[in-house]
């Protein structure tokens, strides 16, 4: 008798590249956000993105009014 779905190891888990960009949203926002290690943590992912995204939008905006005053 075959299996009828074959799983694969890391179907329950999450994947090594996942865990990278996780780790990297935990940085950028614990050293340049300001946020604390266990509120990240606990934050839902949409939410992290979000203020990633706010983030770089403010430096967006900070790198070209400095480009304007040169």
């Amino acid at each position: 008798m075959t299996r009828f779905l074959q799983l694969v190891d890391n179907f329950f888990g999450l994947t090594s590249e996942y865990k990278q960009h996780l780790l990297k949203e935990i940085y950028i926002l614990t050293k340049h956000a300001g946020f604390a290690y266990s509120d990240t943590m606990r934050m839902p992912t949409h939410e992290r993105r979000y203020f990633i995204d706010e983030l770089i939008g403010e430096v967006e905006k900070r790198n070209e009014a400095y480009k304007k005053q040169k």
